[in-house]
């Protein structure tokens, strides 16, 4: 059994497994994830020596091509998204891609894969793009970073973290470089180390590629008559981390009141729930409606802190606006 779609492997990769198993067949699904960039075989065969540490993925090309257009020409969203429509990269409803749905797809395979235990779809937490403004990127770059769309999972003490939103690269890392509709997969394994798979995540002749493949091993089992029977054992005791329990640097991006004592108050808020400020930019300020401007860069902290503040932030009569606020992985 041959197979390039995605959502059903996500969402019922198990139960098919178990039921070509039943009928003594194969399951094949490389074209599930990355398009023609092998990545489902590598999971099975290539790494299983290793114990996967984390997976850094762009596995979305309609997105990147985006992301890449907003940062590069500094247009706004929209115009790239529609760009994105006339190019053929984006579908009139976008929504799957848009919002990191079809990213969660594919990373529920993958962890799944790579972790030996049952991720789901719904386990994993997702945010998408449209609320990125030119502004992030402008901010980003003067930072140092680049704006991504990534797909995360790590493993630490049988707990697996999985998500997918936006996300602050350093700009010198690979995948601050992957741009346009390509695909990346950075592997972190304790054995091989680091590995990056590149390639086309998308379109018909690399599905095309990679479904042939499996079409191909599989008609080669046969004639030999080896077995190529769907096994697939997943480790027992292992749980999906919360995603309020998550740590990681933050952006934030704040209309406040320019006036004296301001900064006080929110390093106060900030400070409350455990949140140390690395640093603070202010830019733009508006005279006649007195206000201004900042992006705050903090250290680490948990996910359940800072959403704590940024609703405790809102509240205060000095923050006029939270405009946006993004994760940051080092």
């Amino acid at each position: 059994m041959v197979t390039s779609n995605k959502e059903v492997i996500a969402k019922y990769g198990a139960e098919l497994t178990a039921l070509a198993q039943q009928c003594g067949v194969g399951l094949r699904y490389e074209a599930s994830v990355g398009g023609g960039i092998p990545l489902i075989a590598p999971f099975r065969h290539d790494l299983v020596a290793n114990r996967i540490k984390g997976i850094y993925a762009i596995i979305n090309g309609t997105t990147n091509y985006i992301l890449t257009r907003m940062a590069k020409e500094g247009v706004d969203f929209a115009s790239a998204l529609k760009n994105a429509q006339e190019l053929g990269y984006a579908e009139s409803n976008p929504r799957d891609d848009i919002e990191g749905i079809d990213a969660t797809y594919k990373l529920a395979i993958l962890a799944s894969l790579a972790f030996r235990c049952q991720v789901q779809p719904q386990d994993v937490h997702h945010e998408g793009i449209s609320r990125l403004s030119s502004r992030d990127f402008r901010y980003a770059k003067e930072l140092g970073y680049a704006i991504k769309l990534l797909a995360i999972a790590k493993e630490d003490n049988n707990m697996v973290e999985v998500r997918v939103h936006p996300v602050f690269v350093p700009e010198d890392s690979l995948l601050a470089e992957i741009d346009g509709v390509y695909n990346a997969v950075l592997v972190e394994g304790d054995l091989v180390g680091r590995v990056l798979f590149f390639g086309q995540g998308a379109g018909a002749r690399p599905t095309a590629s990679a479904v042939i493949a499996d079409v191909v091993s599989s008609a080669q089992k046969i004639i030999h008559g080896v077995s190529s029977k769907a096994t697939i054992r997943f480790k027992a005791g292992k749980t999906i981390k919360p995603m309020s329990e998550i740590e990681t640097r933050y952006y934030l991006r704040m209309n406040i009141a320019d006036r004296p004592g301001v900064l006080a108050q929110i390093s106060r808020v900030l400070g409350d729930h455990e949140i140390s400020i690395s640093s603070v930019i202010q830019k733009e300020a508006d005279s006649l409606l007195q206000t201004a401007e900042i992006v705050i860069m903090t250290h680490p902290a948990k996910e359940a802190a800072m959403q704590r503040a940024i609703e405790e932030l809102k509240q205060l009569a000095v923050v006029k606006e939270i405009n946006n606020f993004i994760r940051v992985e080092a």
